[in-house]
């Protein structure tokens, strides 16, 4: 990994020359050893208070300083988190923050800079993750929604658009299956092989992927629920999640009337 950690010393020297960066730490893989080839570089900037809005503000000159960047984007603005991409492709996430909340956990991060103690400050390990019932519910209710979409599919038969769809169901049942690892930290999609078991990875791969064409848009978004909908249920009534069962009811009716066909159907 040279081309990472060269842009990680190069970073850390350059807060180390920034008296207004109270502390650098290393999160995501490389925080936790478990960084690879294709692993970004996730940083924390820790920031006095009296700094961070006209530092982040700044964040990509900051960054542009020592990086040559090529792409740049906030995922969630206002929150003062930032994606980078160098001419050399290297990936990288910025986070800027204060002293008294950084999120994470000894475990999880590594200091590069740390003038004041923030790292030692932190939990050894981070409080263990729950499922949430409330977002188990969520996703399959969003998963079932999709689903009520499909006689659009056989009847407007546009199926470039509507493999579309087929996407949508795919990121629930990913999403679904993250959510049951009761992690304590988001994961992002490129490490899910690192924390889905092996049952998990077998119920992706299975997953169809639709050519162009209705029918075969069709048969993927009704095996998607075939796959998807039983272990959903496992995972809704170990975690006490509400099922839809009237909604669900409700789509399958739809699909049975509009379409003369469900997902029970082998």
């Amino acid at each position: 990994m040279p081309s990472q950690a060269d842009l990680i010393a190069r970073v850390t020297r350059h807060a180390e020359e920034d008296a207004r960066v109270r502390a650098l730490l290393l999160s995501g893989s490389f925080g936790k050893d478990e960084a690879d080839d294709w692993s970004d570089v996730d940083l924390i900037a820790v920031v006095s208070p009296e700094d961070h809005k006209a530092f982040a503000a700044g964040a990509r000159d900051w960054l542009g300083a020592v990086a040559d960047i090529v792409h740049w984007h906030s995922p969630h603005p206002p929150l003062p988190l930032f994606g980078a991409v160098t001419a050399g492709y290297d990936r990288l996430d910025l986070t800027v923050t204060v002293p008294g909340m950084v999120l994470g956990a000894q475990s999880t991060l590594k200091p590069l800079l740390d003038r004041d103690g923030v790292y030692a400050a932190l939990p050894a390990s981070p409080p263990p993750g729950r499922v949430d019932p409330a977002k188990v519910e969520a996703i399959v209710r969003e998963f079932l929604r999709v689903m009520g979409l499909l006689p659009l599919v056989a009847g407007r038969r546009q199926p470039a658009i509507a493999v579309g769809g087929v996407g949508h169901l795919r990121q629930a049942v990913l999403a679904l299956l993250i959510e049951a690892q009761a992690l304590p930290a988001p994961v992002g999609a490129l490490s899910v092989a690192k924390v889905l078991p092996a049952e998990d990875m077998e119920l992706l791969a299975a997953l169809p992927t639709p050519a162009s064409d209705t029918e075969a848009v069709i048969e993927a978004q009704l095996e998607h629920a075939r796959l998807f909908l039983p272990r959903a249920r496992r995972i809704a009534a170990d975690c006490g999640a509400a099922w839809p069962e009237a909604f669900e009811a409700a789509v399958r009716a739809h699909l049975k009337r509009t379409m003369g066909r469900d997902w029970g159907e082998a």
